[in-house]
Formats: structure tokens, C-alpha cells, sequence
């Protein structure tokens, strides 16, 4: 998906409530996480987040079932999370982003499931 098309997609989807319990505004910058998609099955033992954000952004982080916040990367165009040593099982992510003035976007949580036949090893 190109970043045209991520804008596009972002501006339909629903954007959730920022920590202050206002949606962002229009202009103000929005997040989504693009990958894994809500239900997807990952199936290999490593796998790479992708976040859409756009707006004035400084960070963006992801928190996979309420763990810590683990910093995304940013390459062409979007926000990159590196994820391995997980185990088969269902999961949920939640992203937020950070913009230049201090404001915090968040985005829906994304309920995913991993099968990638680990039998329960972490690798």
C-alpha cells in the first residue's frame, strides 16, 4: 500500500480517543496499524509491524497484550516494529505516536493470532 493510499485509508477508518478522550483533529495527524491486519493469522517465528502515521510525528511506539512500549523505526514512509521469541497464541497491539507538539495519537487495538508451530518455545 503507498502512502496516497494509506491516507486515504486512515481518513475512513475509526480513529480511537487520544489519552485526553478527544479523537485528534482532521489536520492534527492520525495513526493506524497497518500490519497485522485484525484477525490475521501470522504464521513464521519472525515478523515486522507496520504502522501508519501521519501528521507533524516524532515517535511511535507499540504494545503488544499491554506490555511495554518498544520504539518503531521509520523507513519509507512508515513505522517499523521488528517482533520475534513469541509463542503460538492470540495477541493484541495497540500503537501510539507522539507528534512534535506533545500531542499523543492513538489507534483501535489490533487482535491478531500467531501460529507458526512453535509448541509453545520462545525462539
Amino acid at each position: 500500500m503507498g502512502i496516497t493510499k494509506l491516507i486515504k485509508a486512515i481518513s475512513k477508518r475509526k480513529i480511537a480517543p487520544n489519552k485526553s478522550g478527544a479523537a485528534p483533529a482532521g489536520g492534527g495527524g492520525r495513526t493506524i496499524l497497518d500490519h497485522p491486519q485484525r484477525g490475521e493469522k501470522i504464521t513464521s517465528p519472525q515478523y515486522t509491524f507496520r504502522v501508519g502515521a501521519t501528521g507533524d510525528i516524532e515517535r511511535v511506539e507499540i504494545s503488544i497484550d499491554h506490555g511495554a512500549w518498544q520504539p518503531c523505526r521509520y523507513s519509507v514512509g512508515y513505522w517499523w516494529y521488528d517482533w520475534a521469541g513469541y509463542t503460538d497464541g492470540r495477541y493484541q497491539a495497540e500503537t501510539r505516536a507522539r507528534t512534535k507538539d506533545g500531542r499523543l495519537l492513538t489507534a483501535e487495538p489490533c487482535k491478531f493470532q500467531v501460529a507458526a508451530g512453535l509448541d509453545g518455545k520462545k525462539r
